[in-house]
Order: structure tokens, then C-alpha cells, then sequence
């Protein structure tokens, strides 16, 4: 399995390259972090000693994650280079198995996998508001849980962009995983769900900057992440 010294080792020139990257671990962000964070997670081959997998990665950041999560996003050797990059495509039409060997002992493939990834990260600029995170989130083929499946991220979007009476029709929901939500939130943060529904937003504000600052403190982002107001707050500045 690669180690995350050998992708510290092989992203140096996209480090070198782009002023707006960062590398935590094995995740290559995209400055600034707000409330989310987009870029590359260049996962372990497996059991092999060899390859990278680098896959795109979008993941709210205002959750309280314990543990790096890789949101939403696609491995990239499901990219299609087609009216992209035209000497790509014709690579990867010739010889595909050879055109994802991105591994660390094989120059000619790390290079191709370099040049995959800048191309990855120029999708992944543009999101830079929520509703933009949520709709890459739901574009088909992005992998993990599906966005309508994810109640507690639902729920939280829906209060960071100020849409509280569709918050209180997640967490209000006659289903198990509403009911499972609302009790974590009202052991973990009692003043949540009374907040919401007197719609008291400089509360909702302060339950929210709490869960981004305690994901930013457990997954170290604290050198590529900035704060900043939430949508629920500028509404009403």
C-alpha cells in the first residue's frame, strides 16, 4: 500500500504549481477551506505496494466528523478527457490498463496521473457556495452514500443556508433516522432543536461554527481553513 510519504513525495510539483493547494495527509485541498472542502484524496491501492487512486472529494466541514470522510465525488480513472485534453484521451483509448498504471515505481504513469488530477481540480474550483457543493453532491455517478439518503447533512445544509422550516421537516420526519438524529442532537447540542424552531439564528450560528471548529481541531485542517459567516447569518446582518 502506498504511504502517504510517497503522495507528500509525488504531488510536489502540483504543490509547487498551484498557490491554492494544500496537502493534509493524503487529501489535496483547494484554498480557502470555508465550509467545505473540495479536492483529491489519493487513496492506497489495495494490498499492492504500487498504485495511488486518486478520486475528487467534496465533504461538509460543519458536521463535528471525528474522522476524514470523502464526501462525494469519483475515482479518476472513470474521467473522460474528451473535449478536455485531447492527448489524454487518445492515451487512454490506446491503452487503458496502461494509462491508470499510476504507480509510484512507474515515471510515465505518475506524470499522467499529475496531469489527470490538475484537470480534476479545475472541476472542482468552481464550487464555492454550498448550493454549488450540493449540486455536485448529486450529479449521477458521484460515489458513497447518495445526498437524498443523508439526513444529518440535509439537515445541517438546510439550517447553514437558512431554510429552517425545511429543517424542521427533516428532523421532524416519521422515520427512524430523524428520530435517531434529533436524539444525538439533543444529548449532544440540547439547544438545537428549540433554536430551530423559534428560529433563533444567532444560536443556530454558534451550534454550527462549533461543529466546523471541532472537524477542522480533529482532522487538523486548522492551517487551510478559514471562518466564516454562514449563509442562515448574512441573510440577516
Amino acid at each position: 500500500m502506498t504511504t502517504i510519504a510517497q503522495v507528500r513525495q509525488v504531488v510536489q510539483p502540483l504543490l509547487q504549481r498551484h498557490a491554492d493547494l494544500a496537502l493534509v495527509g493524503r487529501y489535496l485541498l483547494i484554498k480557502p477551506v470555508h465550509h467545505f472542502t473540495r479536492g483529491i484524496f489519493i487513496e492506497r491501492g489495495g494490498s499492492s505496494p504500487k498504485p495511488f487512486v486518486p478520486m475528487t472529494s467534496v465533504s461538509l466541514l460543519f458536521n463535528g466528523s471525528t474522522r476524514m470522510r470523502l464526501g462525494w465525488g469519483l475515482e479518476l480513472c472513470y474521467f473522460s478527457f474528451e473535449g478536455v485534453d485531447d492527448d489524454l484521451a487518445r492515451q487512454e483509448k490506446a491503452d487503458r490498463l496502461e494509462f491508470i498504471r499510476w504507480e509510484i515505481d512507474h515515471s510515465p504513469g505518475i506524470e499522467r496521473m499529475l496531469r489527470v488530477i490538475e484537470i480534476a481540480l479545475d472541476t472542482l474550483r468552481p464550487i464555492t457556495t454550498l448550493e454549488t457543493m450540493v449540486a455536485f453532491g448529486t450529479q449521477p455517478g458521484n460515489y458513497t452514500i447518495p445526498f437524498e439518503r443523508r439526513v444529518y447533512t440535509r439537515l445541517l445544509i438546510a439550517v447553514a443556508t437558512g431554510d429552517l422550516d425545511q429543517a424542521l421537516e427533516i428532523i421532524d420526519a416519521p422515520s427512524m433516522k430523524p428520530r435517531e438524529i434529533r436524539q444525538y442532537m439533543d444529548q449532544k447540542y440540547p439547544t438545537f432543536y428549540p433554536a430551530l424552531v423559534a428560529h433563533d439564528r444567532q444560536e443556530l450560528a454558534r451550534i454550527l461554527h462549533e461543529l466546523e471548529a471541532t472537524t477542522v481541531k480533529n482532522l487538523k485542517y486548522d492551517k487551510v481553513w478559514e471562518s466564516t459567516p454562514f449563509p442562515l447569518e448574512l441573510e440577516y446582518a
